[in-house]
């Protein structure tokens, strides 16, 4: 018989080893959860730590963060009450971003002017990413957009930014702006359309080498399509701090609204680009998407990210931000001559000591114009032009006045803090030209009105627009008075907060002088 029995050493040995093992794992096991409750408690420890270095600011709740504290239709007011309770630097918790809000002109200038080479990022938003694509030179951060922003300014420049030739196609949209004023022949009409085209014409002259005719169909719905998604980015704004809003049913935030807009503009200007890559001369540059469409030919086969891609979204940043600031500024300045007679009246005999009626404004004009400078420039402060720009990131850890801005925070530019601060500027609320005059009728203090920001991503478009602003004030005020169609019933003073603080739609009476 089979003796199948395994001898009594072979079992202890076993034993021995499954009591061995047994404890190794055990042993291990313990050590597993004890290096995991140690990187737990170094996490939690960490984060506290980086939590108490951050500015202060509201307590976030579970889950929602302070997301409650942004609820307002106006965060203008949200951040001056924050403001107000916690400094110029306010922390917030949204998702997964840390926000914080910068206002006060002091700590704007030293964070963007003098560290701007660690917070003149972009943070990683739905606006940027989905409807940007990371593209053009908005949503652009490092040293591309850097090369492309030089580019671009340099192209500019070859058809007329920061030159007297530009003044030329400046007058040639006034000139139009004003017929269409004089053909409504004193009837009540709603100014934007007719502002924003020919402020639209002047930038389509520069990239796109053409102009369009008010009344254009094809031109209006473009302009209506940018205008319809400047006014949703304040509800689809969620969206950028939790873009898992996106997959709601019925489109709460209107987030397919804007990018089924922004394709709509993208299209429409692939097929501007088309054309000027078919009629392409070398020899025959004539406008900004010819200068790039010779530097993608230069540098073709070399890597280069000047491609046709980065084209479109480059002039579609430029056609937007040339026609949007100055149409609202525009707008603002008709608004405010509807409630401050005397100050159009003042405007108006200023232009007629100066140039008479003989003839059109000039650029040249200005030094000799100082309440008009004023007027502009307070229409810029009140009409709180760009209040809160666009977001900003940081590339790096920023050490500031006893706190630690972290690495990849998004900073919120509350030019709105500078434009109402009473120290700068005593009663706030009250629109007041004379401020920026001295005693000797020079124009003064206009330093702290910063609607065009400044740093790295200063708006490479001031001087136009500058320019934009004193031609056509000038320009409308000598050849019309502008009159509230009910004396007893004048439009508000009030706006609508998107990218831009726009007056809200009103109507207006348009008369010439004699």
């Amino acid at each position: 018989m089979c003796n199948c029995s395994r001898p009594i050493s072979s079992t202890l040995s076993d034993t021995t080893m499954f009591s061995d093992l047994s404890e190794l794992f055990t042993s291990s096991s313990g050590l597993v959860w004890t290096l995991l409750v140690l990187v737990v408690v170094y996490y939690l420890w960490d984060r506290h730590q980086r939590l108490k270095s951050l500015p202060p600011g509201p307590t976030p709740l579970p889950l929602l963060g302070n997301l409650l504290d942004l609820a307002s239709t106006d965060q203008r007011i949200t951040f001056r009450k924050l403001q107000e309770k916690y400094g110029d630097l306010v922390t917030l918790h949204v998702g997964s971003f840390t926000m914080v809000v910068v206002s006060g002109y002091d700590t704007l200038r030293e964070l963007f002017v003098k560290r701007g080479d660690v917070t003149s990022d972009r943070p990683d938003l739905f606006a940027f990413r989905e409807v940007m694509k990371w593209q053009g030179i908005v949503s652009r951060s490092g040293p591309e957009w850097k090369t492309h922003r030089t580019f671009a300014i340099g192209g500019l420049r070859d058809f007329g930014f920061g030159k007297k030739s530009l003044e030329g196609k400046i007058m040639e949209e006034v000139e139009a702006f004003l017929n269409v004023l004089e053909e409504k022949q004193g009837q009540p009409l709603h100014p934007e359309s007719c502002i924003q085209t020919s402020v639209a014409n002047i930038i389509c002259s520069i990239i796109f080498g053409k102009r369009f005719e008010h009344g254009d169909p094809v031109f209006i719905e473009l302009v209506d399509t940018v205008n319809e998604n400047m006014s949703l980015v304040g509800p689809a704004g969620l969206l950028n701090l939790m873009p898992s809003l996106r997959y709601i049913p019925g489109d709460p935030v209107s987030c397919w609204k804007v990018v089924n807009n922004s394709d709509k503009i993208i299209k429409f200007l692939y097929s501007i680009i088309d054309v000027h890559q078919q009629d392409y001369e070398e020899e025959n540059i004539k406008d900004f998407i010819d200068v790039y469409l010779k530097e993608i030919k230069n540098k073709e086969g070399q890597g280069s990210s000047f491609t046709v891609s980065q084209l479109v979204y480059t002039i579609a940043d430029m056609f937007v931000a040339g026609m949007e600031t100055t149409t609202t500024t525009l707008l603002w300045a008709i608004l405010f001559f509807l409630h401050y007679p005397d100050v159009q009246k003042r405007c108006h005999e200023e232009v007629t000591r100066v140039v008479g009626e003989g003839r059109f404004p000039s650029l040249s004009d200005r030094p000799d114009m100082p309440y008009i400078e004023a007027t502009i420039t307070e229409i810029l402060r009140c009409g709180d032009i760009v209040p809160l720009g666009l977001p900003h990131s940081t590339s790096a850890d920023v050490s500031f006045h006893g706190h630690v801005i972290p690495k990849g925070a998004m900073l919120i530019t509350n030019v709105h803090s500078v434009h109402t601060d009473p120290v700068l500027f005593p009663e706030p609320e009250r629109f007041n030209p004379s401020r920026f005059i001295d005693k000797d009728d020079n124009v003064c203090g206009t330093e702290h009105v910063v609607p065009f920001f400044f740093g790295r991503r200063v708006c490479m478009g001031e001087a136009l627009a500058r320019s934009e602003l004193f031609l056509f004030v000038t320009s409308m005020v000598q050849r019309f008075q502008f009159k509230p169609v009910d004396p007893d019933n004048i439009p508000p003073i009030k706006g609508h907060l998107g990218v831009t603080y726009k007056a809200c739609p009103y109507e207006c009476i348009a008369e010439k002088r004699v």
